[in-house]
């Protein structure tokens, strides 16, 4: 553990923003060029660095990248009430059992066994509290415990039951409503990646928004330059090492949250309490997927630097990165799993 200022950080790919076609360094051979595209997808901004051989081919994989992306936001979207996953949640009666699509049930079945793992700390049946902390960040003021405690009744990973043996999901509290805001992103950054290297487009990354997976290493380089970026002007980036083949996430409150009366509620929610996270921080996971990282960065969130590590630790594959300002100074204490790849 070490202590340091620039406490409040988000993952960063090192690239000039807003490029929409960049020329191959001379090392680089010349039939391969850079080029770049961002679109408003789920949300959030995606953004797609990619190498091809010509112009026609980087725009035919940005096209079916950002489709499939643009596809997905219409499964697992609950701001869309013809979403796949809105229709789910509003048309299912008690011990309903409704089959799905692949798409939607991989993520269920991926936030089922997380939340499993950390003991009710990443839990996609929150929405019905989201909603009321999002109108609760609207209106500038803190739910009432009662109104708290009505909408944690619809709350717990126990109340869905998936079945491989149809591909089901059979919800038990009528009512419940489903948040795949903390997971969803990464499953579509590894779907437009997968779509890439199906065209021939290898040497790829793909960026939600600061949940980042890397495809193979840009010519004639060991992986894509990287860092969790301090959020002050003044404070430097902390360097990872060049990345490829993997994914990093970040989840953190610098941009979203509530000050209420001096006090900080993070956008961040404990699904057991319904409350928000008290502490100022930023988790960032590496892991092999997008949406293992974009998963397990919210559930660190909600667990803490010492529980979350634990967590982190169970799990083949994946390191952390913790920064915690419990004292709320600006300056924070760094904890990380020993594998997390900072540069040396």
């Amino acid at each position: 553990m070490r202590r340091i200022s620039s406490s409040f950080l988000f993952v960063v790919l090192l690239v000039t923003a807003g490029v929409t076609r960049v020329s191959a360094s001379d090392s680089v051979a010349p039939q391969l060029q850079r080029f770049a595209r961002t679109e408003y997808l789920m949300g959030v901004d995606f953004r797609i660095d990619l190498y091809a051989s010509s112009e026609m081919d980087a725009a035919r994989a940005f096209k079916a990248a950002f489709s499939r992306i643009a596809d997905l936001d219409r499964c697992m979207s609950n701001y869309r009430a013809d979403s796949e996953l809105s229709l789910l949640c509003t048309n299912t009666t008690k011990n309903m059992s409704t089959k799905v699509s692949e798409d939607l049930w991989k993520v269920l079945v991926y936030a089922n066994r997380i939340s499993y793992l950390s003991n009710g700390a990443f839990d996609v049946t929150i929405g019905r509290v989201t909603k009321l902390w999002r109108r609760a960040r609207r209106r500038k003021e803190i739910p009432s415990e009662q109104r708290l405690a009505e909408e944690l009744e619809f709350v717990g990973f126990e109340k869905l039951i998936l079945n491989p043996a149809d591909q089901s999901v059979m919800i038990r509290t009528p009512g419940l409503l489903i948040d795949l805001g903390a997971i969803g992103k990464g499953y579509a950054a590894d779907e437009a990646m997968r779509i890439l290297e199906d065209l021939g487009i290898t040497r790829a990354v793909v960026n939600a928004s600061g949940d980042v997976r890397f495809g193979a290493p840009p010519p004639d380089s060991t992986g894509w330059p990287t860092g969790i970026g301090a959020l002050s002007a003044a404070g430097p980036p902390i360097l990872l090492q060049s990345q490829s083949q993997g994914a990093v996430a970040t989840s953190g409150d610098a941009f979203q949250f509530l000050e209420i009366n001096g006090k900080r509620y993070s956008h961040i929610l404990d699904p057991r309490s319904g409350m928000p996270v008290q502490v100022r921080s930023s988790v960032s996971v590496w892991a092999a997927t997008g949406m293992a990282a974009d998963a397990l960065a919210s559930a660190v969130s909600v667990l803490g630097p010492r529980r979350g590590l634990r967590l982190v630790r169970k799990l083949d594959g994946v390191e952390a990165l913790v920064i915690w300002d419990r004292d709320g100074d600006g300056t924070g204490a760094m904890f990380r799993s020993r594998g997390f790849p900072l540069e040396k």
